[in-house]
């Protein structure tokens, strides 16, 4: 008689591993994770839907985004969009049921191509202000648009940054190696050459060209294309401190993948994702958790990268980063762990922001896409892109799969023949979930379905679709559960692939497979 044998995938906390060879992956690794995000303990759930943010599209694509939270509550949603204009609505009104204004008029005021970066700060004045860079630098004090141009130096500038008081820029072509500073609690004074502003040519790693800036902790972080520095020493005191550098040969041409955290900077280079302190450049991933953002972005264009975002998703602890011509990928900061690719939607990405929004405590994400359209993203609850929250499955379906890591069942020379899966997850009342697996030796896959029974057992005839697939029992409604299939097929090793196409949003957090071993015992 064949002796019995299991394989379990024992949780999905290890990640995303989409580079290692399938004997090496971990037990907690799986190999696919369409639309698939961590939960806090490290199950896989889908993700949800995003809902419109406004009645209407903008008939320009966003080309960056901000969200102003002023000292007296309100907030104001900014957008720098393709014709050069500057937009704008409030997004503690109601979702879906407002539009977009336009608040600049007569000739474009802003750059048509190159996405903006926004920072709150003071003006001469005194008051609360945004500044815009994208090529010039402007300010926005809530009903009308300054060009920078009228009153300092700092013309050219893309990328600005706050840090211990002061606003910092770099990214005027004409200048590459420059960093231009404002004196204290003044923004505009950018750029000036006076009255404790002014400017400090960067030559760390020679004639490196400056893209990006980071505040983390005590130091001003400058990226360059290729390396980072740090500059420190800038505050009341205004003692003035020579850049140092970090590292010579890791920096990005993605300025607007740079995404701040607690004490750290995560940001694609060539080279992959990397996160840097004040000290130290390190990649993200490991030999046991390979990044695979990695080969990704080895095979992008120049002009491929430059368009790469990032932001972070306070809710759910997690940095996304878009990759053109793939979608989003996500990295659990608690976990360490990557999930993804997410679709949909997340693969016409033109930008990202974070801001609260109407009847929501957390911070959320805002995306523009390429169509012109923004959306609150993630919304919990909301099963569809492109729906409404009065309406969330009205919008486009999405599609969920797991492929879990290669079961070998400890011996990867011996073959098996494979007879039950578990598997303990948590479905919704609308569309089961399918099973689907294939070995070396199956030319095409197999198929069960698991959680379909509707709400009785044994099947009621006065319950439409009331039905019994193998051994077990699902109620709608009902937590985690143990479901059991059959399985068949004989092979070197197992490959199980779960997929979801509902509104639903399951839940799995683990799977084991019986099988036995062939030959003589």
């Amino acid at each position: 008689m064949a002796r019995p044998i299991r394989d379990q995938q024992v949780a999905f906390s290890g990640g995303l591993n989409t580079v290692s060879d399938p004997l090496a992956l971990g037990d907690t690794q799986y190999r696919q994770g369409l639309n698939a995000r961590h939960t806090e303990y490290g199950a896989l759930t889908k993700r949800y839907g995003n809902v419109p943010l406004a009645t209407a599209a903008i008939p320009y694509v966003p080309l960056a985004g901000y969200s102003w939270v002023k000292a007296n509550g309100t907030v104001q949603a900014l957008t720098n969009c393709t014709d050069g204009h500057l937009y704008g609505l409030n997004p503690l009104a109601a979702i879906g049921s407002q539009t977009w204004a336009k608040l600049t008029t007569g000739p474009s005021p802003l750059s048509l191509t190159v996405p903006a970066t926004f920072a709150e700060f003071l003006s001469t004045a005194g008051s609360e202000v945004v500044f815009i860079a994208e090529g010039g630098l402007s300010m926005w004090d809530g009903s009308a648009l300054s060009p920078k141009s009228n009153y300092s130096d700092a013309t050219d500038i893309r990328y600005i940054k706050v840090h211990n008081q002061r606003l910092w820029g770099v990214g005027d072509p004409a200048r590459p190696s420059t960093l231009l500073f404002s004196k204290l609690n003044d923004g505009e004074t950018l750029g000036d050459t006076g009255n404790g502003s002014g400017e400090i040519i960067v030559r760390t790693f020679g004639d490196e060209k400056l893209v990006a800036l980071a505040s983390v902790n005590s130091s001003l972080l400058i990226f360059h294309e290729r390396g980072l520095s740090r500059l420190t020493g800038f505050g009341q005191d205004d003692i003035t401190v020579d850049p140092e550098g970090i590292s010579s040969q890791t920096g990005t041409i993605a300025p607007l993948s740079v995404v701040e955290t607690d004490g750290a900077v995560f940001f694609i280079s060539d080279r992959g994702t990397f996160v840097a302190n004040e000290g130290a450049v390190t990649p993200v991933g490991t030999p046991t958790r390979p990044d695979p953002i990695l080969p990704l972005v080895a095979n992008l264009t120049p002009a491929q990268l430059a368009d790469v975002r990032g932001v972070l998703s306070r809710k759910t602890q997690e940095i996304w980063f878009f990759i053109p011509g793939q979608g989003v990928y996500v990295y659990h900061l608690i976990l360490g762990a990557w999930s993804g690719p997410w679709t949909g939607d997340y693969t016409n990405i033109s930008c990202f922001w974070d801001s609260p929004l109407a009847s929501y405590a957390e911070v959320y994400v805002l995306a523009g896409l390429s169509d012109g359209k923004t959306s609150a993203a993630d919304v919990a609850g909301v099963g569809t892109d492109g729906g409404t929250l009065t309406s969330p499955t009205t919008g486009t379906t999405i599609p969920w799969q797991v492929q879990l890591r290669r079961l070998y069942f400890g011996d990867d020379a011996t073959a098996k023949s494979f007879r039950f899966a578990y598997v303990t997850a948590k479905l919704g009342a609308n569309v089961p979930m399918v099973l689907t697996w294939e070995t070396n030796f199956d030319q095409y896959p197999q198929q069960r379905i698991i959680g379909d029974e509707v709400g009785v057992w044994p099947p009621d005839p006065s319950v439409p679709g009331s039905r019994v697939w193998d051994v077990g029992r699902w109620v709608a409604g009902a937590d985690f559960q143990n479901y059991r299939a059959y399985l068949s097929g004989i092979g070197y090793y197992f490959d199980l692939l779960l997929s979801h196409t509902g509104t639903d949003t399951p839940i799995v957090s683990r799977v084991q497979v019986d099988g036995f071993t062939l030959g003589r015992r």
